[in-house]
């Protein structure tokens, strides 16, 4: 278990007085590899002093600064003592913040600090900082093309999961992800059946309203917070590229096909290809696509599934415009949709081009 910060005030020697409580906890939260730090704290009842930790979320091996603020100035006349795990760091009249490096993750700093006042007696106080640490990885079920090297991103509604890898040693030994308990919040609401021993994995629908995903998750080691983590996901507009289909080859996702496309054979079959739109939607047949052609609406045996083949005849020269629309009809996901444009030239442009017909 983690041990907890303790204050003890002491009264002048004839009027002996030793008073203790448990504060509620603080949390001291650094942003590590994606995951944060905890610490606790206990403090007395009757301090007349108050404590500032900063930065707010140290990490493992950050210098950390305290600072002890007293109620009058009693604090310029008082002999304030540091010690660090036991030794002597620093001990001067008046000299009220001490600094440190916090230790590696599972690795506990003890501070402990003495006030000797003339006036107020004796104050103590006790610091332990023990870090450990929570990745947090997600992953969007979002649209890609095959062997896509990126990251698929959240789109506004999409399904996300959230795994967490708490970093956690107790007794001196890591303690396994199963061992814990999680308690999950999204947006500040807290996801009760998806809590519990165990769950470090969380699971769900976005809000399409929202522009980004606020999700926080508490490791539990007994009663216990040992590890948090905090993660912002941002929704990401949809977008469609252009991809040759070439019948023998299939879809040439190697070169993308960007503003302009210089047609030297008779025919061509571009595939429209979403990126980052819900999969479950384009699963279910919930996302369509709307074609045009000079301004005009075309279609052709797969134009539904985002293919379409144009072919020229006759020997005209020109440029005409292709454009596609890709929407997303699910209604808690409608706000999903895209609209891509490309220019096809035959040979030297400058005509109208009139023979360009979708197949």
């Amino acid at each position: 278990m983690y041990p907890l910060f303790r204050s003890t005030v002491s009264k002048k020697p004839r009027n002996p007085m030793r008073l203790t409580r448990i504060l509620p906890l603080l949390v001291l939260l650094a942003l590590f590899g994606g995951g944060l730090v905890r610490a606790q704290s206990t403090g007395a009842e009757t301090d007349p002093v108050r404590y500032i930790i900063s930065p707010e979320n140290p990490g493992p091996n950050e210098i950390v600064e305290i600072e002890v603020q007293g109620v009058g100035d009693f604090l310029g006349n008082s002999t304030i003592s540091w010690l660090q795990n036991g030794k002597t760091a620093q001990s001067e009249i008046g000299k009220t913040i001490f600094t440190f490096r916090t230790g590696g993750v599972g690795t506990r700093t003890l501070i402990h600090l003495d006030i000797n006042s003339s006036t107020r007696g004796t104050i103590a106080h006790d610091f332990v900082f023990a870090p450990s640490v929570m990745n947090l990885v997600w992953e969007a079920d979002t649209s890609a093309p095959p062997l896509y090297p990126g990251k698929t991103l959240y789109s506004a509604g999409s399904q996300v999961t959230v795994v967490a890898f708490p970093v956690v040693v107790s007794g001196g030994a890591l303690v396994s992800a199963s061992k814990l308990s999680y308690q999950w919040t999204l947006n500040d609401e807290l996801q009760t059946a998806d809590s519990g021993l165990g769950k470090n994995t969380f699971t769900f629908d976005g809000n399409q309203l929202k522009t980004a995903e606020s999700i926080s998750v508490d490791a539990y080691l007994g009663g216990t917070v040992v590890a948090h983590g905090d993660l912002t996901i941002p929704a990401t507009t949809p977008y469609i590229i252009f991809y040759d289909q070439d019948p023998l080859r299939g879809e040439l996702l190697d070169h993308a096909i960007v503003d302009t496309y210089n047609l030297t054979d008779k025919e061509i079959t571009f595939r429209a290809e979403p990126y980052f739109f819900s999969n479950a939607s384009l699963a279910r047949g919930a996302v369509t696509y709307d074609w045009t052609l000079n301004g005009d609406e075309t279609t052709g045996p797969e134009s539904s599934q985002g293919i379409l083949t144009l072919r020229q005849t006759g020997q005209a020269t020109g440029a005409a415009n292709v454009a596609v629309s890709i929407q997303n009809t699910d209604i808690a996901k409608i706000i999903q949709g895209a609209t891509a444009a490309l220019q096809i030239t035959f040979g030297q442009s400058g005509s109208s081009l009139t023979h360009l017909f979708g197949l």
